[in-house]
C-alpha cells in the first residue's frame, strides 16, 4: 500500500479517537500524520471578522443535521486537509458543536455533541433505522455525531450511542465499532497463542475494542503492551481465526518515530528510499518465511503485487504487499525498512 506520511488522521481513525477506543484496527502501515499537522495548532480569531457566507454555509449545512437554531461563540483557523475555520459554540461550558468550513464556503466537518444538541428527525430516523441493520437492535440512544464531506464528493456520517459507532457512507451502512471491557474467553485464548508465537508476554491487561460490518462476522481487536513492545491483534468471532497481526516494536511507523531531531529529515527519507527499493521477489521470499513463523500462515502458491492504490508523492511509502490466490481469502502484508516483515492483515 501506498502511504503518505503528510496527511490527516483518516475518518476511521477519528471515529476511534472519538469513541474513545485508539486509532488501531486500519492497518499496521504508515498513517501518522506528519508532526506538524498532527499538532494541528488552532488560531483564534475574532467571531465579527469571519466572513458572512462562511457562517451562513455552516447555519445552511447544521440545519440538515440538527434541530433549531445556533449562535457560534468562537471562531478559530485550523488544518484539516487544508486550512479550514472552525465555527463552534458551547453550552454549560463543554463544546457543543463545530462546523469546519473552507475559505470558499465549502463545509468538510459537522460535529454535534447530542446531550447539548438534537438531531433533526429525518435524520434520526436514518440512523436508527441503520443502527438496527447493523447491529440487530434498537440504538438506545446516540450521543455524538460527526459528519464528514470527503474530497471524492462523499459523505461519512459517524454516529456514537456512548462507547459504539455506525458510520454510513452516502446513506449506506459502513461499518460499526466500539470499546469492550472483556473478552470471549475463546477469543482470549487465541489472543494468548497468538502472542506465545512470537514469543511476546502481554504485560497487563489490553485495550480491547470490536468491528462489525454488513454480513460478516464481529472482530475483536486486541492492543498489548507487551516484553517485546506493542503488538495488536484481530482475531473473527465464532471461528477464532487470527486475521491481523501487527507488531509494532519492529514497525515503519516506530522507525520513523524515532529519526533524530538533528537530522529528521534526512533521516526520514533514507527511510523512504530503503523501503522503495525492494524488489517484489526480496519481498516474497521474506513474507512466505515470516508470515509462516509470526502468523502461522502459508503463502506459498500465492501471487504477490503492489498495492494498486494510486499515489505518486514524493513522500509516499510503498510499505505493503498484497498476495492472492484461487478460491483463498486475500491477505496483505506491511514491512519496514529492513525489509522485514511486521504484520499481516486476511480479508475478511
Amino acid at each position: 500500500m501506498k502511504h503518505n506520511l503528510y496527511k490527516v488522521l483518516s475518518t476511521a481513525a477519528l471515529a476511534a479517537i472519538i469513541a474513545g477506543t485508539g486509532a488501531a484496527g486500519a492497518s499496521g502501515s504508515v498513517q501518522a500524520a506528519s508532526i506538524a499537522e498532527a499538532a494541528q495548532t488552532e488560531q483564534t480569531v475574532n467571531l465579527k471578522n469571519v466572513d458572512q457566507k462562511l457562517i451562513d454555509a455552516a447555519q445552511t449545512k447544521l440545519k440538515e443535521h440538527a434541530k433549531g437554531s445556533v449562535s457560534f461563540s468562537k471562531a478559530e483557523t485550523t488544518e484539516y486537509n487544508g486550512e479550514v475555520v472552525s465555527l463552534s459554540w458551547q453550552k454549560n461550558g463543554k463544546l457543543a458543536g463545530s462546523v469546519y468550513v473552507k475559505p470558499d464556503g465549502k463545509v468538510v466537518r459537522v460535529y454535534l455533541d447530542l446531550k447539548y444538541a438534537q438531531l433533526n428527525d429525518t435524520l434520526k430516523s436514518k440512523l436508527g433505522t441503520a443502527w438496527k441493520q447493523l447491529y440487530k437492535k434498537t440504538a438506545p440512544g446516540f450521543t455524538k455525531l460527526d459528519v464528514n464531506y470527503l474530497e471524492d464528493g462523499s459523505t461519512d456520517i459517524m454516529a456514537f450511542c456512548n462507547n459504539e459507532r455506525i458510520t454510513l457512507v452516502d446513506g449506506k451502512v459502513k461499518s460499526g465499532g466500539g470499546s469492550l471491557k472483556s473478552l470471549p474467553a475463546v477469543i482470549q485464548k487465541a489472543a494468548t497463542q497468538a502472542l506465545s508465537r512470537v514469543g511476546a508476554k502481554a504485560k497487563g491487561s489490553p485495550r480491547i475494542y470490536f468491528s462489525l460490518e454488513p454480513n460478516k462476522k464481529k472482530v475483536y481487536g486486541l492492543e498489548y503492551s507487551t516484553n517485546k513492545g506493542d503488538i495488536e491483534l484481530e482475531i473473527e468471532e465464532t471461528t477464532n481465526r487470527l486475521l491481523r497481526i501487527d507488531l509494532g516494536y519492529m514497525s515503519l511507523t516506530k522507525e520513523l518515530t524515532e529519526v533524530s531531531t538533528e537530522n529528521g529529515k534526512e533521516e526520514t527519507k533514507a527511510i523512504r528510499d530503503k523501503v522503495n527499493s525492494y524488489s517484489l521477489d526480496e519481498l516474497q521470499k521474506s513474507a512466505v518465511k515470516q508470515a509462516k513463523e509470526i502468523m502461522n500462515l502459508d503463502l506459498s502458491g500465492y501471487k504477490a503485487a503492489r498495492n494498486d492504490e494510486d499515489n505518486d508523492s514524493e513522500y509516499a511509502y510503498h510499505d505493503s504487499v498484497v498476495f492472492t490466490k484461487k478460491g483463498a481469502p486475500t491477505v496483505t502484508g506491511f514491512f519496514n525498512s529492513k525489509g522485514v516483515f511486521s504484520g499481516f492483515r486476511i480479508e475478511q
